[in-house]
């Protein structure tokens, strides 16, 4: 199986979607554009093999490991 890997800001954006927070919030948060927020979203999902933001949240939660600072 290939290990998955993100980047530092992919992390971040994981980290804060996980949380509850609506794209919108996490980009005036992270201080980045929403279609940045959702540009990391849509390459995560890729990287995970997830097709809705749900999945994607239900998959990292049962990978922690994979948001490791």
């Amino acid at each position: 199986m290939k290990k998955i890997e993100f980047s530092d800001r992919e992390k971040d954006v994981l980290r804060l979607k996980i949380a509850g927070f609506a794209d919108k919030a996490i980009a005036q948060k992270l201080k980045i554009q929403f279609g940045t927020v959702r540009k990391y979203l849509d390459r995560a999902k890729l990287k995970c093999n997830c097709r809705t933001n749900l999945q994607l949240a239900l998959h990292l939660k049962s990978k922690k490991r994979l948001l490791a600072r």
